[in-house]
């Protein structure tokens, strides 16, 4: 998985800045809702800088997996390493806040939860936001199948609360794009890194997948339901 994670992010970052709005649109509303004015933090899954661009988070360090991202994010911040969210090279009680957009669900969830609680200082917040159950609804609709194994609320919640952290907020917001027609939609996920054939390894699987997406012609939204959530050390 994390090969193709980096295989995904690293092909084309300038095409991704571009065509990320919903990934844009939900950074605003994290910054919003984090209500954090300054201090040392850390962006898991950094990607195109949209939190550090966004937001007056000066002392803010930039992590991801995919090293075109980095190299595009260094544009604008040179804090930043190519790093796994899962093992994170810093020492514990490092940062005053960890902030992910759009990022967290790529990694094991459990893992990366209690990286965030070693190196987050105590009473301090992780902010961060990820799709949840009734994601990409329209892509599952037009496969004719589940593809997608997206986590629910409680789920995540209850993770976090087994690993030390307390719950201070939380919402669920859904962000929707629409599209002129299935391989409008197609190309977009594939701009924004999303794999909708890792199970299928033939190109004649690849090429059944293409083909369900062109003949799909009329208007479709794309969907992704995001959690928002502001949690804290205990």
């Amino acid at each position: 998985m994390k090969s193709l994670i980096k295989f995904s992010f690293s092909r084309f970052s300038e095409i991704y800045d571009k065509e990320a709005a919903l990934q844009k649109e939900a950074a605003k509303i994290l910054i919003d809702f984090a209500q954090i004015e300054n201090g040392k933090g850390l962006d898991l899954g950094c990607g195109t800088g949209f939190l550090y661009r966004f937001s007056n988070w000066q002392d803010l360090t930039g992590i991801d997996i995919a090293l075109d991202m980095l190299k595009f994010y260094k544009k604008f911040n040179n804090n930043c390493i190519q790093a796994d969210m899962e093992y994170l090279p810093f020492k514990e009680n490092t940062f005053d806040f960890v902030v992910s957009n759009f990022s967290i669900h790529w990694a094991d969830l459990k893992k990366t939860i209690k990286e965030v609680q070693r190196v987050l200082k105590l009473e301090r917040y992780f902010i961060f936001n990820i799709p949840v159950q009734g994601s990409l609804e329209a892509v599952e609709q037009i496969l004719g199948n589940t593809q997608f194994d997206f986590l629910c609320v409680p789920e995540i919640l209850e993770t976090l609360k087994n690993n030390n952290f307390g719950i201070e907020d939380f919402f669920v917001k859904n962000l929707e794009k629409e599209f002129p027609d299935g391989y409008h939609l197609l190309m977009h996920l594939h701009k924004t890194g999303v794999a909708i054939n890792t199970k299928s390894q033939s190109l004649g699987e690849k090429r059944k997948i293409v083909q369900k997406f062109k003949s799909y012609q009329k208007p479709v939204n794309l969907n992704y339901k995001l959690l928002f959530v502001k949690a804290y050390t205990t």
